[in-house]
């Protein structure tokens, strides 16, 4: 199996990792990419408020970011946070949240899949990868 080419701005999307096998290959092409890899585990995560918290603090959001869709988009969209390079967002232990909050859990790939495009117009790459995969160390 061959790795992601993360440079495919047409490619670039909310893409799932089933299997080890993905996680790997998504590794091995993070490793050859100039893009920002960033990871948000929402393994406990139960809620919208515990959620955008989660994304505020594991992602260094700025201090004004006002923990609502609307105010994530902004952040996602920013220049200053995003940078020149373009972003990997790797989302974990995703499977809990998306059953327990599945309307909330639709809000954020809707929000995710804007900044997404925004940032296609902009020639920069946003991916996003849900992993789906089993940590046999979370138990």
């Amino acid at each position: 199996m061959k790795p992601f080419n993360l440079n495919d701005l047409n490619r670039a999307g909310i893409h799932p990792l089933k299997t080890p096998e993905a996680a790997t290959r998504l590794a091995e092409a993070r490793e050859k990419s100039m893009l920002r890899y960033l990871v948000v585990d929402i393994a406990d995560i139960q809620n919208k408020a515990q959620l955008l918290k989660q994304f505020a603090d594991t992602l260094d959001f700025p201090d004004y970011f006002g923990h609502n869709w609307d105010a994530l988009y902004d952040v996602l969209c920013d220049e200053v946070w995003f940078g020149d390079t373009g972003v990997v967002l790797h989302l974990k232990h995703t499977a809990p949240f998306e059953k327990l909050a599945a309307d909330d859990w639709l809000t954020l790939r809707e929000t995710l899949e804007e900044a997404i495009d925004y940032w296609r117009s902009s020639d920069l790459p946003f991916w996003v990868f849900v992993d789906h995969t089993r940590d046999d160390t979370r138990r």
